[in-house]
């Protein structure tokens, strides 16, 4: 690869040589599949290594907090904004989804319908029309927050209203009376929104179970530290590629499926603030380079756990255009391929969209995944020893014969059998490159010396919510209560000395 070419599109680290001591690297616009079972030292040989090597903005998924306890100080160190975006802490940097919406009236509907639809999704996919009508609720409100200044337009305050339940009817008739009243109407968009979730309550036993599902997804917005996290707005995502910046989404390992959802909706918004101008239309600066000079590494663990993401449902090759390197982690291929994710003909879709993809050894139960990767490889030839005997009257002889026999390159067993550092990989083919298939060692960052030297630097500064920050997060709709919801409204210092004790 020429020289000009891989300082344009910085690499992503692949492997190690089987024999060498260098790295294989993909440089250019590629997308990287990484097929891992839990314990196969995904973080370790590819995540790690390459949060510690990639010069330009990542977004790093992180559960367990490792990518940012090991590799933060050195990006920091090395110019970037280190953000970590952590909704069960204090001490975490703030993203506020609803701040990302449109405000004008031609595309701030068509905004609010697609948040809704990235929060509101059956787990099972058997009933997806009871959540659509739940997400319609809720697009109702942002509406309505929209067009009412005085109250925040958070997912906390869309949870405070959603929660009134059976109340919700007659609140928002009360609500659009009012504001008829107090010559501050709502437009017609709202009004004709907010009544189509009267007409909802008309059905007792439907309406019982929009209101479970709104308590089910939005509920996680009415605790404490998770309304702190998404009700003020320290991140922006549009400036990930006019500036290094990298940006981790971080919980504890327990904390993974709660904050599913939420990653979903952090990953997607990231990746839609950077898909609406290409590179090149972005404008240069004053010294006449691209404004919007730096591809963006999605690192993207635990697929699974975030559910369908829609972004990728028209498939992750449009995105390649705007700097996106796109690397997944998951199991096995039938988590994608499952109906409660992106189905087979769409997962196999856009699995076809990644150039390359690692397998590390599968558990000896996903034999159906073995025999793919053996099909994968291909077959060889080999030479195969035939002997003969003869039996004539009173004497015997023996014939030997050789014959060439296809067979795997590697068996099924024998890829499940894989030592333990070593790794396939797989590079489709391009108009200049023949497809590669080729068996590597997995890197270890601790036992290399280029990465320790990087490793577990002093980490950025967090900020952390004080007691005073606490208050007044939500404004309460229910009469009987002060205008500050009381949930928010107690003494939290023993609950920021906790914090302060725990602090990563």
């Amino acid at each position: 690869m020429k020289k000009t070419k891989q300082k344009k599109y910085p690499g992503i680290i692949i492997g190690k040589h089987p024999t060498k001591n260098i790295f294989l690297t993909s440089y250019g616009q590629t997308f990287v599949l990484l097929a891992a079972s839990p314990g196969s030292g995904k973080g370790v040989s590819f995540i790690v290594p390459n949060l510690l090597s990639f010069p330009d903005s990542v977004a790093v998924n992180d559960p367990k907090f490792e990518n940012w306890n090991i590799t933060s100080g050195f990006r920091a160190a090395c110019g970037h904004e280190c953000y970590r975006f952590s909704p069960e802490l204090l001490e975490t940097h703030r993203w506020n989804p609803l701040s990302y919406l449109a405000t004008d009236e031609l595309d701030r509907f068509g905004d609010i319908k697609s948040l809704s639809s990235t929060l509101f999704v059956d787990p099972d996919g058997k009933n997806q029309s009871f959540y659509n009508n739940a997400g319609k609720i809720c697009s109702a409100i942002i509406l309505y927050l929209m067009e009412t200044p005085e109250l925040p337009l958070t997912l906390p305050q869309v949870y405070e209203i959603t929660s009134l339940g059976d109340e919700l009817p007659g609140w928002i008739t009360d609500t659009i009376e009012a504001r008829e009243n107090a010559n501050r109407p709502l437009s017609d968009e709202t009004i004709r929104e907010l009544m189509i979730v009267v007409a909802m309550s008309a059905n007792e036993k439907s309406w019982g179970i929009y209101t479970d599902i709104l308590s089910e997804i939005l509920g996680v917005y009415g605790e404490k530290k998770v309304a702190w996290a998404v009700s003020g707005n320290d991140i922006d995502f549009s400036k990930m590629r006019e500036k290094r910046m990298s940006v981790y989404f971080s919980v504890t390992e327990g904390a993974v499926e709660k904050f599913g959802t939420l990653m979903n909706l952090f990953f997607t918004q990231l990746m839609r603030a950077n898909s609406k101008v290409l590179p090149e239309d972005g404008g240069v600066d004053e010294n006449g380079e691209p404004i919007l000079k730096y591809q963006i590494g999605m690192f993207m663990d635990e697929t699974k756990v975030m559910g369908r993401i829609k972004a990728f449902e028209n498939g992750p090759a449009l995105l390649r255009g705007y700097g996106f390197r796109f690397n997944f982690i998951f199991q096995n291929k039938d988590q994608l391929r499952a109906r409660n994710m992106y189905g087979t003909e769409t997962a196999n879709a856009m699995m076809n969209a990644f150039h390359i993809e690692i397998v590390y050894a599968p558990p000896k139960q996903d034999v159906k995944a073995a025999e793919e990767y053996s099909k994968s490889l291909g077959t060889t030839t080999v030479d195969v020893v035939n002997h003969s005997d003869n039996f004539g009257h009173k004497q015997r002889s023996r014939t030997k014969s050789r014959s060439k026999q296809s067979r795997p390159l590697m068996l099924p067993q024998e890829i499940q059998e894989m030592p333990y550092d070593e790794e396939l990989i797989f590079v489709q083919g391009t108009r200049k490159s023949r497809p590669l298939n080729i068996k590597a060692r997995k890197i270890f960052w601790y036992e290399e010396e280029v990465f320790t030297a990087r490793a577990n630097m002093p980490k950025p500064n967090i900020p952390l919510a004080s007691p005073a920050q606490l208050s007044g997060l939500v404004v309460s709709m229910r009469k009987k209560e002060q205008a500050i919801n009381a949930d928010f409204n107690e003494d939290f210092s023993a609950l920021i000395n906790e914090e302060q004790n725990k602090r990563l």
